[in-house]
């Protein structure tokens, strides 16, 4: 282990903050050489040196660069620089006895039916409850569309989806039609011709299949994978073209103490015969793709729609009357096009990402004055997506020097 075991913490922004960071787990190990059951973090500034809540997410089993180290942060810490070439504070790593998997909140637990397979997601934490579908038809009456949507979230413990009958204390009586954080549609680029058509893949009536999950200090988290899908076109990295079995990524994590969800996406293929196995060309691409939302919450006969031209990546919609429901979604990708009413239904809209080949999203629900709600989804795209803390492996003054030439060349 090197003597100077550090992460650089750099805070982007212009004012103190404390919050969640989250870097790649791989560098980390190969760096400190410290197994992941006996990690342990602390902030260099606490001379009590209590440990930072923190856990080891393994986000995709089949591809360990994507596993992520999260931790939070006990205190704020003060602005740096823009450039990232002052820190603001440093961890130490250290080896250890590792903090337990949180006992409280956050946490979810998985539903099974009688074959075992995975039919839906209980998210908990002391603001948010709710329940992800995993199947199309959850209630087995036939009406199979709901694969992939949260059908039940309450906030504070009251439902935010269907919020004046929740009002009320009607439970039984609610919109059996009510869900969000549903991509309904995919979109993808077709073959390299000027005719040929977009891609297009229905997602909500097929089943979703839990590919890893955990209960962790800092986040509950899952992560799962549509139905496979095929898909004929050009390799992104060699401009061959192939055909590859698809499937669409998600995680989904929740925060303690959070009033929303993280989300990010990918789409993983994989040659779907030995003849698209093409040599030189990788065995798995992930495709540029553009996600398609729809979302069926009561939000009053006339809700406020906020979105500015100038920030394109996020949205609130919300109600002036009583109880205040509100909605934000923000994204590292531009909204294309916001819906509202979807197909000229008072309750449902929808929303399409540019494409890209990764894409991170916040779904923040709120109760709140009207005139918060833009505000406070603006507010989660920066801090969570645009100027989101962040931490790197801390490098001796000569590589430190060498870092910060290089990416000054780069602007």
């Amino acid at each position: 282990m090197p003597s100077i075991n550090l992460l650089a913490i750099f805070n982007p922004a212009h004012e103190w903050r404390s919050g969640c960071i989250t870097v790649p787990w791989q560098p980390i190990a190969r760096q400190f050489q410290i197994p992941p059951e006996e990690i342990v973090l602390s902030d260099l500034r606490s001379l009590a040196r209590k440990p930072l809540m923190s856990q080891i997410d393994c986000i995709d089993p089949e591809d360990p660069t994507r596993d992520v180290l999260v931790f939070s942060l006990a205190q704020p810490v003060p602005p740096g620089s823009p450039d990232e070439t002052t820190a603001s504070a440093f961890v130490r790593v250290d080896r250890g006895k590792s903090m337990p998997p949180g006992i409280g909140e956050p946490y979810l637990e998985v539903v099974y039916d009688a074959e075992k397979t995975a039919r839906g997601v209980r998210f908990v934490n002391s603001r948010l409850i709710v329940w992800l579908n995993l199947v199309p038809d959850p209630e087995n009456d036939g009406r199979n569309w709901f694969a992939g949507a949260a059908t039940s979230v309450q906030l504070d413990r009251q439902e935010i989806l269907d919020p004046f009958r929740a009002a009320h204390g009607e439970w039984m009586g609610q919109d059996p039609e009510k869900r969000c954080l549903q991509v309904v549609e995919l979109q993808l680029p077709g073959l390299p011709h000027p005719k040929s058509p977009a891609y297009r893949v229905n997602l909500c009536d097929r089943p979703y299949r839990l590919v890893s999950h955990a209960n962790g200090t800092v986040r509950a988290r899952i992560t799962i994978a549509s139905a496979p899908f095929d898909y004929m076109g050009a390799d992104p990295v060699t401009g061959h073209n192939r055909h590859l079995i698809c499937e669409l990524y998600r995680v989904i994590s929740l925060y303690a103490g959070a009033d929303y969800l993280v989300e990010e996406l990918f789409v993983k293929g994989k040659p779907k015969g030995q003849e698209d196995r093409i040599a030189g060309d990788p065995e798995v691409v992930n495709l540029n793709f553009a996600a398609h939302y729809f979302s069926h919450m009561d939000m009053g006969l006339k809700p406020q729609i906020y979105q500015i031209f100038y920030a394109p990546s996020w949205f609130a919609v919300g109600a002036d009357v009583a109880p205040n429901p509100g909605y934000g979604f923000a994204s590292n990708l531009s909204v294309d096009s916001l819906v509202y009413p979807h197909e000229e239904h008072n309750s449902c809209f929808s929303w399409q990402l540019l494409p890209g080949k990764f894409a991170k999203c916040v779904h923040l629900f709120m109760r709140s004055p009207a005139e918060e709600f833009d505000t406070r989804t603006g507010r989660c795209w920066n801090e969570l997506i645009y100027q989101p803390l962040k931490a790197e492996i801390y490098q001796d003054e000569a590589a430190t020097s060498q870092v910060r030439d290089d990416r000054l060349a780069r602007v």
